[in-house]
């Protein structure tokens, strides 16, 4: 049995099937990220690596140099730039745009894990960094002390207890971040004549403070058949404490604080935060790659509204809310594609000339949405600027292949068939360039969703959305219409 006679002669089951459509598809507009630009991953991954002390020449050739030669081996890579400077090395490299860049990622750790041993062992472990559009701060806040009482570290441990903490424990936040204000630090500042009198390296110094500033375990111990961790702990508690550290011997031991000044003080500050004309420290918002941003500004400022309500000594500025943009886009994407589906009906009602018609016609666009967004769900595909435009555009497009059927119907109609009738033996009769439309549509624009590099990443989502408009608006017209044009219609007079 074909399709559209099922639909004539079981229109319960496929009023059903449509309506299952629509259900799923407003469940998926709900669970549907919103973003403004597709989730875009670009395969550049940075490896930093801290050599602490060392100069631009010896970070060159002890810690650049082999990193960059075991990274050149890694596949798919396209080109490895470098700088070198005092205490650091930056090595950047740039990968195919068809390289996955969590495939990426992981090879590079596997690589330096290898290499790590030909590293100096003052150097730190490297660190790998991926680039991320999705990284760039959501919100930027801006927190100042209101009472004018607060001294800078005191703001901003304040703003890491009552805002840092509760916005990072949000659905949707990736990580929140405090710059600003006064960072506790334990100074070591070495005398170097004093080092010089006694023949001391600073290297010396260093050696002692980390192998005094250990917590080492000791095993483990049987208690009444209990079987009990022990630890040594011997992490400093006290600045004085540091002051105590042997850092060699002159026939007599040399304590820290003969050879340098112990004193606790806050990291130096190379950038200062102001809100109206105060001091202040600034916090950003990340949210996580794939979440919904509109959801998770909405979160975070709800957040915020009560911290400004208990904590009425802090003044909270939102510098920046790139929220604000999405929304915008977001109403004005949807607000167009409204206007559309409108005009569109009424382009119809004037050729047509019969309201019912018309209704009957237009009746499926719900239908092709909300099955649209159901399958974007299904491929991971967001609400975005890209999305919704395709959507848009797909509006004049999905509803041609249910004016041809109607169109049809409605002539064998005025020969003299039943409603049911002209329903079935019409859409028989057009089935084929039906189905010719679409395919030629598809092959226009299904392409488009397999195009490489960062273009392809971008337009993937237009391309397949229009496929999936197109696709349930072919499964709407030859069901929906022909089952409602049977139901709908007056009997003709010739009726086999």
């Amino acid at each position: 049995m074909k399709l559209w006679d099922i639909s004539i002669r079981q229109p319960v089951f496929m009023t059903m099937i449509l309506a299952s459509m629509i259900v799923l598809g407003t469940a998926s507009y709900f669970r549907l990220p919103i973003d403004l630009l597709p989730d875009i991953k670009i395969p550049i991954i940075a490896v930093s690596t801290i050599y602490p002390g060392a100069g631009p020449d010896e970070v060159a050739d002890q810690v650049t140099k082999p990193l960059e030669d075991a990274l050149n081996s890694l596949p798919g890579v396209e080109g490895v730039r470098s700088t070198s400077s005092e205490s650091s090395s930056l090595i950047i490299i740039e990968f195919s745009l068809d390289t996955s860049v969590s495939d990426a990622s992981r090879e590079t750790l596997e690589k330096l894990n290898r290499v790590q041993n030909q590293l100096p062992k003052d150097a730190l472990a490297p660190v790998v960094l991926r680039f991320d559009p999705a990284d760039q701060p959501m919100l930027v806040i801006g927190v100042a002390d209101a009472t004018g009482t607060k001294s800078p570290a005191e703001l901003r441990q304040e703003v890491e207890d009552r805002i840092q903490s509760p916005l990072e424990r949000i659905d949707g936040v990736a990580s929140v971040e405090v710059n600003g204000g006064d960072v506790r630090e334990i100074q070591v500042l070495l005398d170097m004549k004093a080092l010089q009198s006694r023949r001391i390296a600073p290297q010396q110094v260093s050696a002692a403070l980390r192998s005094e500033n250990l917590n080492i375990p000791g095993g483990s111990i049987t208690d009444q058949g209990k079987e009990l961790l022990i630890r040594t702990p011997g992490n400093f508690r006290t600045v004085d404490e540091i002051g105590d550290v042997v850092v060699a011997y002159r026939g007599t031991p040399v304590y820290l604080r003969d050879v340098a000044t112990v004193q606790d003080g806050f990291v130096e500050r190379t950038a200062f935060t102001l809100l109206n004309g105060k001091e202040s420290v600034v916090v950003n918002v990340k949210r996580q790659s794939g979440s919904n941003a509109l959801a998770v500004a909405d979160k975070v400022k709800a957040e915020l509204e009560k911290v400004r309500v208990e904590h009425t000594d802090l003044t909270l500025a939102e510098a920046q809310d790139t929220s604000i943009f999405v929304r915008d886009a977001t109403n004005d994407a949807i607000s167009d594609l409204l206007l559309g589906a409108l005009l569109a009906g009424l382009v119809v009602l004037y050729f047509f000339r019969n309201l019912r018609n018309t209704l009957i016609t237009m009746s499926g666009l719900p239908v092709i949405v909300f099955g649209t967004l159901f399958l974007m769900d299904l491929a991971g595909i967001s609400l975005n600027m890209v999305s919704l435009l395709a959507i848009s555009l797909s509006v004049g497009l999905v509803i041609d292949d249910a004016i041809v059927v109607r169109e049809n119907i409605f002539r064998w109609m005025n020969m003299g068939y039943s409603a049911k009738v002209a329903a079935s033996k019409a859409t028989e009769e057009v089935v084929l360039p039906v189905l010719a439309t679409s395919a030629a549509i598809l092959a226009v624009f299904l392409p488009v969703a397999y195009a490489s590099g960062i273009i392809g990443q971008i337009f993937r989502d237009f391309g397949l959305t229009v496929a999936f408009a197109i696709i349930i608006s072919t499964f709407e017209a030859l069901t929906m219409a022909p089952m409602l044009s049977a139901f709908f219609f007056a009997r003709g007079e010739n009726e086999e």
